[in-house]
């Protein structure tokens, strides 16, 4: 899979019902490019985890919603050049509180909130006088494996996985990715089998704790459904109706996505400006 892209090209391949190899270049291309309509629909410009540095306007309060979610951590807060630090876990320190993700898809738009602080300051600028940087994207976070017979693979609950965000073992100390054979205490993405993590034999047995990257099953169903009905609509560029001998007239629906996929991508949409 390219980067950005919301579904594989064996699932449409499926979904499809073909099994030969003629058409898997334009498959290729056409999930690039509806993964990008959809992006731009949603109004987002990317799904899985990454990190976000963020410019905002002062408001005067001690609330402000994030614009990419759903958010995982927050890095840093800077409002007018003070570092806002977070709020201890007791909850009797001033800083900063993140509105949590409770990690089903599709989530909202999160807060983060002040205690004790506001976003500007009476008297001082408020243009662009506020920075975070944190991370955001569709992930699971510490999904328990153990390791049985060098391998450990993801249950993915929500959607496939897509992109690897690290592995620890159980009391947090972390392992090494590697692309080769890996020793004991690190891992390797099984090759061609995503989802999929290897281990050294000296770590069978051993509770992991595995964070990864998924594209939602709605977002990836609406994926399929589109680059299907593109491919499928080359041979009928144009057409609204088709007579088959005046017996049985078909319709085609050519708006940009059907009532099925516009539905499936409604709950994913940013309403915030980006």
């Amino acid at each position: 899979m390219a980067a950005n892209d919301l579904c594989r090209l064996a699932d449409v391949k499926a979904w499809l019902g073909r099994t030969d190899t003629n058409s898997d270049a334009v498959l290729t291309a056409l999930v690039s490019r509806a993964s990008r309509q959809i992006l731009s629909y949603l109004q987002r410009s990317a799904i899985l985890p990454r990190t976000v540095t963020e410019i905002r306007d002062g408001t005067g309060g001690r609330f402000l919603v994030l614009r990419h979610w759903p958010v995982l951590s927050v890095t840093s807060l800077v409002v007018a050049g003070q570092t806002i630090p977070p709020i201890n876990s007791g909850g009797s320190s001033p800083g900063w509180a993140l509105e949590p993700w409770d990690g089903t898809p599709p989530g909202r738009a999160q807060e983060i909130v002040l205690c004790e602080y506001y976003f500007g300051y009476r008297g001082a600028g408020k243009s662009q006088n506020t920075q975070i940087v944190y991370r955001a994207g569709y992930q699971v976070s510490g999904e328990a494996q153990t390791v049985a017979n060098e391998i450990a693979i993801v249950t993915a609950p929500y959607g496939a996985w897509a992109s690897d965000a690290g592995v620890t073992y159980a009391d947090g100390t972390p392992l090494a990715a590697v692309t080769g054979a890996p020793a004991i205490g690190q891992y390797q993405l099984t090759p061609d089998a995503p989802g999929s993590y290897t281990f050294n034999s000296g770590d069978d047995g051993a509770a992991v704790l595995i964070s990864y990257g998924f594209i939602p099953a709605d977002l990836a169903d609406a994926c399929i459904e589109l680059v299907s009905e593109r491919f499928r609509y080359a041979q009928r560029i144009g057409e609204k109706t088709h007579s088959l001998g005046g017996n049985e007239t078909v319709s085609f629906d050519n708006s940009r996505f059907t009532p099925l996929v516009a539905a499936l991508l409604q709950p994913y949409r940013n309403l915030l400006p980006i």
